[in-house]
């Protein structure tokens, strides 16, 4: 009975975690670039249960079989499908169609975003919402003058026909898993591993890539995780009534 308890329990944490990333994901259904975070199960070390000695080979034990001891959530997957591209005809827009990053620079060093919303500081650098500039090729900030500006598909950029510089497109390997840092940006989970090139990503002017987040699936999956926890609550009470039960009933001594 009191495995049962822990068995619950442990389901109505599951289910509390899985909440918070699906409350996360909505609260991002709007914002630039987000990538919404999915959520992964395992079950405990199972248990195996083993039948009495005095049915079995002296000295030995037979196995009668396992019992799981409750699920708990695993650290949540980031999911990279592509957002779909929505036009703004906004000249510092930009939307990267392909599994490649924005370079910018940070406190604490480069990160990478697929909010391409930039806008200009008071010196024509390019810069995020957030206001961390966005940087080049060269490894240096951009800088942009006066004029038309124009952005290629390979993120070179260009003022009035003449090119300025070339926008730090880069993409990571299935084998570099990347974490979220806050600001709708990301880095290398593992330190020391660095990005590529971008070679299959390509750059559209005046268009931003909007959130990946399955708004209708987000929903249903928020009323199962409701049900979920209400049935994992009723299973408690359950195994308190059972086992008040067996303090108040079973153990009572005879007369």
């Amino acid at each position: 009975m009191i495995r049962g308890l822990y068995t619950a329990a442990s389901g109505m944490l599951a289910s509390m975690r899985r909440m918070e990333l699906v409350t996360n994901n909505l609260a991002n259904a709007q914002t630039t670039g987000f990538k919404q975070d999915r959520a992964a199960l395992s079950t405990f070390d199972e248990m195996m249960i083993l039948q009495d000695g005095s049915v079995a080979p002296p000295g030995r034990h037979a196995e009668l079989g396992e019992l799981g001891m409750g699920a708990v959530a695993e650290e949540p997957m980031i999911d990279f499908t592509q957002g779909s591209l929505q036009q703004t005809d906004r000249v510092l827009d930009m939307a990267l169609e392909g599994p490649g990053f924005f370079t910018v620079q940070a406190q604490d060093g480069s990160r990478y975003t697929r909010d391409g919303a930039f806008t200009r500081d008071a010196t024509g650098r390019p810069t995020t919402g957030e206001g961390h500039l966005v940087l080049g090729v060269d490894g240096n900030p951009i800088q942009v003058p006066p004029g038309e500006l124009t952005a290629r598909a390979d993120g070179t950029l260009a003022v009035d026909g003449q090119e300025i510089g070339r926008l730090a497109i880069v993409e990571f390997t299935a084998e570099q898993p990347l974490k979220k840092v806050g600001s709708n940006q990301f880095v290398a989970r593992i330190e020391g591993d660095a990005p590529r090139a971008a070679t299959e990503t390509a750059v559209r002017q005046g268009a931003i890539e909007a959130s990946n987040v399955d708004m209708a699936g987000a929903q249903m999956t928020m009323m199962e995780l409701q049900r979920a926890y209400q049935a994992a609550q009723r299973l408690i009470q359950y195994q308190d009534e059972m086992v008040g039960r067996a303090v108040n009933e079973i153990a009572r001594p005879t007369s």
